[in-house]
């Protein structure tokens, strides 16, 4: 993603979607401390919210390549 854009809402921190062999949603977050797993519905649906505006901003993946070529040659100056 680029740095470019200013706030988005995977600055708040990592987090995992799951689905179980059930169908069951669930969202892991963790922290420096801890890590707490969501099975709450609306809790799943606020991580799953910040997911889609993830992707939306998210480059393509020939574009990412790009980026990632231009951050490594910056970083061998």
């Amino acid at each position: 993603m680029s740095t470019e854009g200013g706030f988005h809402p995977g600055l708040l921190g990592p987090f995992v979607l799951l689905e179980t062999a059930e169908h069951e949603h669930l969202a892991y977050e963790e922290g420096q401390a801890s890590g707490v797993l969501y099975a709450d519905a609306e809790k799943v649906s606020l991580f799953t919210r910040r997911h889609d505006m993830i992707a939306r901003r998210a480059l393509s993946p020939e574009r990412s390549a790009y980026f990632i070529g231009e951050l490594a040659e910056e970083l061998e100056r």
